[in-house]
């Protein structure tokens, strides 16, 4: 009996979240959120299971300044540093406009990126590709998609609605945001590679500016 009651707290014990600090937490994925996943971004597949996913929640300035909260679903191996790195954007008030797990955009890349949203896990190749995005693995995160977009090599940008923001020249671009856009010298940059992760902004035939990585 007394081994049963160990086992019971031991299984309770797994399932609490890791608090970092106060509204910035990392935990294996509860049963609510693999029911919300199944069949949209998760897919049963060879390459990454729940066990090697772990759901986040972090706190952060909008872009009216107001205090918001957030979830992601990262890749175990970047769950700590995910949570520092979000801890350290909000200590500086970074303005992100919206963090929202992309199944809330039925795992539909575009739209999600279209309105902005800051995401990670995603079960998807790359575009165009048979070959799986980092995005697949949990080990990629997209910040403020929609003004700091992606453009491959032929000049095709992505998500559509970002066009105004292919001119990264903060005194150029006439876009609202355009003090937003994530540059190579960006506090948000510095914070992002300090923890190992690399930027799509540094690549040379085609520029994810949106794209962190490990």
């Amino acid at each position: 009996m007394l081994g049963m009651i160990v086992s019971l707290l031991q299984s309770n014990i797994t399932v609490q979240a890791t608090v970092y600090k106060d509204g910035f937490t990392y935990q294996k994925l509860p049963g609510r959120i693999k029911k919300k996943i199944n069949g949209v971004s998760f897919h049963k597949n060879s390459s990454i299971t729940y066990d090697d996913l772990r759901y986040v929640k972090v706190k952060y300035y909008n872009f009216n300044g107001k205090v918001k909260t957030g979830e992601l679903i990262v890749n175990k191996k970047i769950a700590k540093k995910t949570v520092k790195i979000f801890y350290e954007l909000f200590q500086i008030k970074y303005p992100i406009q919206r963090i929202r797990l992309v199944d809330e955009y039925q795992a539909d890349d575009e739209k999600s990126m279209a309105d902005n949203n800051t995401s990670s896990f995603n079960f998807r190749t790359v575009a165009g590709t048979n070959r799986l995005s980092k995005h697949a693995l949990g080990l990629a995160i997209d910040i403020n998609p929609r003004i700091n977009p992606y453009i491959n090599s032929k000049g095709v940008l992505t998500p559509g609605n970002g066009k105004i923001y292919k001119v990264r020249d903060v005194k150029k671009c006439k876009g609202k945001y355009a003090r937003y856009m994530i540059q190579k010298n960006s506090q948000i940059t510095k914070i992002f590679k300090k923890y190992g992760f690399s930027w799509g902004g540094d690549w040379k035939y085609s520029k994810d500016y949106q794209h962190f990585e490990m």
